[in-house]
């Protein structure tokens, strides 16, 4: 018998998050799920005593710190009663046929549904299907369309966590969202590996959930978001690629973050006094200069990161390859535009490509499309990509927060840039390739 909506558990993750609850908890408690579970990070605008005074039906969970999003997740998952599991952000609303519309997209080969999430008035999309770039970079399809212009879509290759259902057995069996993550591409670090051990993650077209959107990301300064999605998807790309594609992906990953760097420091290499422009820009309080030369240190922060936990990663790589069923290649079909700019510098896209073409992932990655891109590009448009690249990495920048990651110390990361100093950047990566390869 196909389960209902009594057979779910309703996770949601709360921080300082009651203004949101009150408006997310009247519809979701109208469409009778088996239980809700709010869990919260460690509120301290009273959400604690609004939930058990409001809502006394609530399961509250509570950290008493701010653990993120995939920790809570997993948290209520683990003591849910129901036999399926949906999540849902604090900051959402879902329409009547939220629930009943994924249920019956939920299937024994099927055991991930992803909802389709629009703005808040309803009219634009901002999720409706997934796409990722090989290096581990998730994106949202169709962001901003008009919905009455966008596709029903079927199979993606991850759910948005913020609204999706799940078979709670086999969420659990796979692992569930990476705690390690934090938060951002959890979604899609659990999608790869459900996709890996032979499932199958869909989308619901009608079952559709409204979003304020990013309400709770915007409370963060936007470097800390930055950063998750570096080092996020660094570890993405460790785990789940298979052997051989691991062997070749994985150092280049670590060269291009390192090319990213130098990039968006703005330095220029072609002039004796490397740092005189971005110092000047600093001097006149230009933002987009301090937004880019911080984004240039969180590629550094995140690769010393990853670098320094390389032990823990490889075990979780080993585990989550133990639960292999399906290639990469039936994979990356479903990645949609692994090859998008994520850089939108001419140059490094050439040498991009080149470096990909030299490790023999031409076949798996379908390299020819965007070398004709590539080709076909005016210098006059060239260097205006170059002037709209700097606008579009201008972020807003807010309150100081507290820190997101701790400090570690000193060890692998270390020494590859002190040899990247001392030796220069190939060695430092020949070094890294064949440390990497050891290791596996």
């Amino acid at each position: 018998m196909s389960p209902s909506p009594g057979d779910v558990s309703v996770v949601t993750v709360n921080w300082n998050g009651k203004s949101h609850l009150s408006t997310l908890l009247p519809p979701l408690m109208a469409l009778d799920p088996g239980e809700v579970i709010v869990v919260d990070n460690g509120s301290t605008d009273g959400s604690q005593d609004f939930l058990r005074k409001r809502y006394p039906q609530v399961r509250l969970l509570e950290n008493g710190v701010n653990r993120g999003f995939a920790q809570p997740c997993n948290l209520g998952a683990e003591t849910a009663r129901g036999s399926c599991v949906a999540f849902i952000n604090n900051d959402m609303r879902p329409e009547p046929a939220w629930l009943t519309a994924a249920l019956e997209k939920l299937t024994p080969r099927t055991p991930c549904v992803a909802s389709r999430i629009l703005d808040w008035e309803g009219r634009r999309i901002d999720y409706n299907g997934s796409s990722l770039h090989y290096l581990g970079y998730g994106l949202q399809q169709d962001l901003d369309l008009p919905v009455e212009e966008a596709p029903r879509r079927d199979q993606v290759l991850f759910p948005c966590g913020g609204a999706m259902l799940v078979d709670r057995k086999v969420f659990l069996k796979v692992g569930g969202f990476d705690s390690d993550f934090f938060a951002l591409y959890e979604d899609v670090d659990l999608g790869w590996r459900l996709w890996l051990a032979g499932h199958r993650v869909v989308m619901a077209p009608d079952s559709v959930v409204r979003h304020r959107c990013h309400a709770t990301l915007e409370t963060q300064a936007p470097e800390k978001t930055r950063y998750l999605m570096h080092r996020n998807a660094l570890l993405t790309i460790f785990k789940n690629y298979d052997d051989e594609n691991f062997r070749k992906i994985v150092p280049l990953a670590l060269l291009l973050s390192v090319k990213r760097a130098v990039h968006f420091s703005g330095v220029r290499k072609e002039s004796f006094y490397l740092w005189s422009e971005t110092r000047h820009k600093l001097e006149e309080e230009d933002e987009s200069a301090r937004s880019q030369l911080l984004d240039s240190l969180n590629h550094l922060v995140a690769t010393d990161d990853v670098l320094q936990a390389l032990p823990r990663v490889l075990e979780k790589r080993r585990w989550v390859q133990a639960l292999r069923r399906r290639s990469d290649r039936e994979i990356v079909e479903l990645f949609g535009d692994p090859l998008r700019r994520i850089v939108e510098d001419p140059d490094y896209v050439k040498e991009e490509l080149e470096l990909l073409e030299l490790l023999g992932l031409g076949s798996l990655l379908d390299l020819g499309p965007s070398a004709d891109a590539l080709e076909s590009l005016p210098g006059a448009l060239r260097e205006k990509i170059r002037s709209l690249e700097k606008e579009l990495n201008a972020l807003r920048w807010l309150g100081s927060q507290a820190g997101l990651h701790p400090p570690v110390p000193p060890g692998l990361a270390t020494r590859f840039f002190r040899t990247v100093r001392r030796e220069g950047l190939k060695v430092a990566c020949l070094r890294a390739f064949d440390y990497v390869n050891r290791a596996v």
